[in-house]
């Protein structure tokens, strides 16, 4: 058992004095694992809601079990990075390659699809109100691209209607393709 290990089993009991020793020797890794991010989020604030979230797994006693050497020292780094990348795409502001910098992946050839679930699908998307499916399509089309708040701007919703709206279009698809013998069980929702 580390150092590091023995620090944050002490504050696993509650003592302030040993998660101070633990922040004070993670602080630095933590810190340093979150170079790649330096032009993309606060830094600062990354490291400290990772410690933050470290002490409220800590104090809990029927929180999470880490186990292996410098396994506090680990998660803790896979969450600072995990925090910086959603800072970072919320903030849009996540660094990508240039295309020629992309390695050359071989792509498979696109899977064929079944004719009468190509028309089941379409059919049932006929069924959807209109105001769901607009925002359906709305997110489907632009949504995972310039996010959920841009695609209810360009529909004219506001988000939380927006959002009601895509859960009532998937509910409404999901029931007639169930009438229509498609087993859903098997796609992820």
């Amino acid at each position: 058992m580390t150092d590091i290990d023995e620090r944050f089993a002490a504050a696993r009991t509650g003592s302030l004095a040993a998660f101070t020793g633990w922040m004070g020797r993670v602080e630095r890794p933590i810190r340093a694992s979150l170079r790649p991010f330096a032009r993309s989020v606060d830094v600062e604030g990354v490291v400290q809601e990772t410690l933050m979230r470290m002490w409220v797994l800590a104090t809990d006693p029927e929180g999470r079990a880490l186990t292996g050497e410098n396994a506090s020292l680990r998660f803790a780094i896979g969450m600072a990075r995990n925090l910086a990348r959603s800072e970072a795409r919320r903030t849009r502001r996540e660094q990508y390659l240039p295309p020629e910098d992309l390695p050359d992946v071989p792509v498979d050839p696109a899977p064929t699809v079944d004719p009468s679930l190509r028309r089941a699908i379409l059919e049932c998307l006929d069924r959807v109100a209109r105001r769901p499916l607009e925002a359906l399509r709305a997110r489907l089309d632009m949504g995972a691209i310039r996010g959920d708040r841009f695609a209810a701007q360009s529909v004219g919703m506001k988000l939380n209607t927006f959002l009601q709206n895509v859960v009532r279009a998937r509910q409404q698809l999901s029931r007639c393709l169930e009438g229509k013998g498609v087993p859903l069980g098997e796609l992820v929702q």
